[in-house]
């Protein structure tokens, strides 16, 4: 086990060894024979239709779905600790293949749910085993009902493979291999997409982050029609799937993917574009503070003022569970536990993959959180969010597995909460002004991301499919359709250089698995805010509750455990505009402290 303040997690306690796990070896090899005999029951089933038998491999593909989803989510972990392992690619790669066999056998499953009366279902939900995991099989039930006949919906899956995900994958490998020139402390040197975008984002020194955007542009527009080649064909196939099904409705996956109404997602919507008067007076105080007249896409995100202050590992997870402690002691309990059992991997070295995320071990019923930690305030921030991520985890893994399948607009709850409580106590206890300003820019940044940003890439998303539909589309047409949608939103007026290429560096657009994959964050940070605003209000009368939103999280819609546990109707404007207030406040106090600082 890891000891109390290590930077590193510890996988061997999953499986020893790790990619040389002798035991992670014979889980993927009984996996195997488990999904074998699985085929041979169904077809078993399929000459006798004995109920009894149905339940049976219910129950066994459940068990099965919930160890390959570990092995899958501890492989990425051990891929992301070392990028270098080969072997880990390889059993990634054998993962991939137990995934694809198991989703064979679940859509000859949904098959026969959907094929069963109203008479013979109600039947079958007096198992007990079927009656807790109602929610999930009705969706796959009525799901199945919506698809072609089960060996069509087979071909689609198969000829997606070098089509629909092969395209995808094309994606991945082309843009892996781009490289944008940049010159940095007076030297040439390559950078990756993801790394100019992320320096054209966030670097601190404007100059150099106009250079670098415009370098990243000539590179993207050199390779326009390559990308628009990818994106039209990704959305060409999507859309020859929704005519062969018969959905005439553009939004329909995405809606059933996340369990949420087009009333309620369009009333958020709605909402948010009256409101982003709010961002434009944030932009406007931002460019006064940056001393310009406009401003370019490539400062909306970046700091105006920065925290020097810097924290050791051992102050950070002090923090964390402080401000757990501070709302429930059951959520305390688990950041101490998350700590002391090694489930954090936090330290700052080069052999590690970028970013930060929380993976679910369902059969163990623990969590692993990925990050690298660099002192700062926002590694705190992320550090508090992925925990958020690893406690919703842990309620659910008291659940079935088939009630532990969520949609990414309430997956988002819990981590943007427990960032909250830790963003929030870190601005109350800021002791000076340049501080809080830092601070108060950082939770800005998150309203600007998912009320700004996510939402023009909806608007465009929605439009790029509108005109997919009448054929295939140049590199200049997508990029006039993402400059349209920019300047229909809080940019009008205030951003003259538009990032007319984020429909190649946002790789969300090319996800063969989510349509519209960016919309449902900006639903989660929304319902959480929500959530949070009701805490504040209620205090530690509403930790029994909201433990019990988050178990029911796989159970319920967003409309219906809005309505349980908060007592509100999300299909109103009320909801919507309580879960902006954090984003108003926050701006206000950011234009009320910077008042003085830009006069001098």
């Amino acid at each position: 086990m890891g000891e109390i303040g290590s930077e590193n997690w510890n996988l061997d306690s999953l499986y020893e060894g790790v990619s040389e796990s002798t035991r992670l070896k014979d889980c993927i090899h009984n996996l195997k024979q488990d999904i074998r005999k699985l085929k041979e029951e169904l077809a078993r089933y399929k000459n006798l239709s004995e109920q009894s038998i149905l339940v049976s491999i219910i129950k066994k593909v459940q068990a099965s779905m919930k160890q390959a989803f570990e092995i899958d989510d501890f492989l990425i972990c051990a891929s992301s600790a070392d990028v270098k392992n080969k072997d880990v690619s390889k059993l990634l790669e054998e993962s991939a293949h137990l995934k694809a066999n198991l989703d064979s056998i679940n859509v000859e499953i949904n098959q026969l749910l959907g094929s069963l009366t109203d008479l013979e279902w109600n039947h079958l939900l007096q198992f007990p085993e079927i009656k807790l995991n109602q929610f999930y099989l009705e969706e796959r039930r009525q799901k199945a009902r919506d698809q072609l006949p089960v060996e069509l919906e087979k071909v689609i899956s198969q000829l997606s493979v070098n089509g629909f995900k092969g395209w995808e994958n094309h994606y991945d490998q082309f843009i892996s291999e781009l490289e944008i020139p940049v010159r940095k402390d007076g030297n040439q040197k390559m950078l990756s997409i993801a790394q100019a975008f992320n320096e054209a984002m966030f670097s601190s020194d404007r100059e150099e982050r106009q250079q670098i955007a415009q370098s990243l542009h000539h590179i993207c527009n050199q390779n326009a029609e390559t990308f628009a080649s990818i994106l039209n064909r990704i959305a060409g196939f999507r859309l020859d799937v929704y005519r062969l099904r018969g959905w005439d409705h553009l939004l329909k996956e995405s809606l059933e993917q996340n369990r949420i109404q087009e009333q309620t997602l369009q009333m958020m919507l709605t909402t948010i574009k009256e409101n982003q008067g709010i961002l434009k007076s944030f932009l406007k105080r931002k460019a006064k503070v940056l001393r310009v007249d406009s401003i370019g896409w490539y400062d909306i995100l970046s700091p105006s003022f920065t925290s020097n202050q810097k924290l050791t590992y051992q102050e950070a997870m002090n923090t964390v569970i402080q401000q757990f402690h501070r709302f429930s002691e059951k959520l305390g309990n688990f950041a101490e536990r998350a700590f002391q059992n090694g489930w954090v991997e936090a330290e700052n070295r080069g052999d590690k993959a970028p970013g930060a995320f929380c993976a679910s071990m369902p059969v163990a019923k623990e969590s692993r959180v990925f990050l690298t930690f660099a002192g700062h305030k926002q590694d705190v921030v992320t550090m508090a969010h992925e925990l958020g991520h690893g406690y919703h985890n842990a309620i659910l893994h008291e659940e079935p597995f088939f009630s532990q399948q969520k949609g990414t607009s309430v997956a988002e709850t819990a981590s943007t909460f427990a960032e909250n409580l830790v963003l929030d106590a870190a601005i109350n206890q800021a002791d000076n002004d340049e501080e809080k300003l830092a601070l108060l820019e950082m939770k800005i940044m998150s309203s600007l991301i998912y009320l700004g940003l996510i939402p023009i890439m909806f608007d465009f998303e929605w439009n790029l499919y509108q005109k997919r539909k009448d054929g295939l589309l140049s590199g200049e047409e997508i990029s006039d359709l993402m400059k349209k949608a920019a300047a229909n939103s809080f940019y009008d007026g205030i951003v003259e250089e538009m990032d007319s290429f984020q429909w190649i560096t946002t790789g969300h657009f090319y996800d063969m698995e989510k349509a519209f994959y960016n919309i449902p964050y900006t639903v989660g940070f929304m319902f959480s805010n929500g959530v949070y605003a009701r805490a504040k209000e209620e205090g530690s009368s509403f930790q029994k509750q909201y433990d019990e939103l988050l178990q029911n999280s796989g159970r319920m819609s967003v409309e219906q455990l809005a309505e349980t546990y908060l007592g509100v109707d999300i299909q109103t404007k009320a909801f919507w505009e309580t879960s902006l207030q954090p984003t108003v406040d926050a701006i206000q106090k950011y234009k009320e402290l910077s008042e003085k600082l830009i006069k001098k």
